[in-house]
């Protein structure tokens, strides 16, 4: 690991808090708000993200996105429907973390859940959920960042974004019964 990394690392566990209160184990199903955080670089992954969307929608959900792209700037023909909030590389300190005013709408949001949607340890992403005031957080399992997410699922380093995601949906619903 280099260094900057570890670095990057120990600032994001001494920033982050460890434990919040009023976390409850929630299914999607029994949601009415649900936060996503997504990975905004891969359009196919964006196109995923889309379609579980409108699917959220169509379940009368309120669904709130934040997204980073891991390149400095938007091209400028960038349109997606998920462009609630997007962050940039440019958003980021020199160690790789987001400044907090980029991010602090999104982690002040009061949530019924938040699904974390990056298949990789995205930092960035990483630190909005640690932030979260969301009820339930789900996400990847990383064993440096176990203080990000209430629910963990342990996936291979291959795993698509559409075998997670059906991951998360086959344990929520387990969640449910």
């Amino acid at each position: 690991m280099r260094l900057i990394d570890k670095l990057a690392n120990y600032v994001f566990k001494k920033t982050t808090p460890i434990f919040r209160g009023n976390r409850k184990t929630m299914a999607i199903a029994d949601a009415k708000t649900v936060g996503i955080l997504f990975d905004a670089t891969d359009w196919s992954e964006v196109r995923i993200i889309e379609k579980f969307v409108e699917t959220l929608l169509i379940q009368g959900k309120a669904v709130r996105l934040f997204g980073f792209y891991n390149k400095k700037k938007l091209p400028p023909d960038y349109f997606s429907s998920l462009t609630d909030d997007i962050i940039t590389r440019s958003d980021l300190n020199w160690i790789g973390i987001p400044k907090k005013d980029k991010y602090a709408s999104m982690a002040n949001e009061p949530l019924d859940l938040l699904l974390t949607l990056c298949t990789w340890h995205c930092m960035p992403l990483l630190m909005v959920s640690a932030a979260s005031k969301a009820k339930f957080r789900i996400g990847r399992y990383f064993s440096d960042s176990m203080h990000c997410f209430d629910f963990m699922l342990n996936i291979e380093s291959d795993t698509t974004l559409d075998n997670f995601l059906t991951q998360i949906l086959t344990f929520s619903t387990k969640m449910n019964t």
